[in-house]
């Protein structure tokens, strides 16, 4: 005697299949809602002065200086350092890490580098740490750019691997 197949809806391993695939619609269109109503209410581009936020921290860029270096620490031909003077501050309620990488700096070419390893800056250079909540901090961050340079961008994200960014144009 044969014995009779069941067609593939009347499987109870479809239905789990089917329901699946429902709450992960369903999930994904509630998380590209928030995503677009939060990038749309989020400003991610800012002035030199301006405070700029980016979830817990408010990012300010206070000064920018340029330097053709020192005796022992020059840029390449063509190049400047440009030293930019930024506040960090702690707005939420746990802890915020900073670190100098980052930030990245685009020039007017479009090209995105990351901070450049100098002694010009000793004294003021931005190191890695963390901030209490209220908590702030001033310091330096040093880039080689082309001389001249009007199109220069400031690029921060709130740790490595995040993909949110803000840019604060610097001239």
């Amino acid at each position: 005697m044969e014995k009779e197949k069941k067609s593939i809806y009347k499987k109870w391993w479809f239905w789990v299949i089917i329901a699946i695939l429902i709450v992960g619609i369903a999930v994904a269109g509630t998380s590209d809602e928030n995503t677009i109503t939060s990038s749309i209410s989020e400003k991610t581009e800012y002035n030199q002065g301006e405070e700029a936020m980016l979830g817990n921290g408010a990012i300010t860029v206070t000064k920018i200086e340029k330097s053709q270096g020192n005796q022992l620490d020059k840029p390449k031909n063509g190049k400047e350092f440009v030293i930019v003077y930024v506040t960090i501050e702690n707005k939420g309620e746990s802890n915020l890490s900073y670190n100098p990488f980052y930030f990245k700096m685009q020039n007017s070419q479009g090209q995105q580098e990351s901070m450049t390893f100098t002694t010009i800056d000793k004294d003021t250079a931005l190191n890695s740490g963390e901030l209490i909540p209220g908590g702030k901090i001033t310091g330096t961050i040093t880039f080689e750019q082309p001389k001249e340079d009007t199109g220069l961008v400031l690029i921060y994200s709130d740790n490595i691997w995040s993909s949110k960014e803000l840019k604060v144009k610097l001239y």
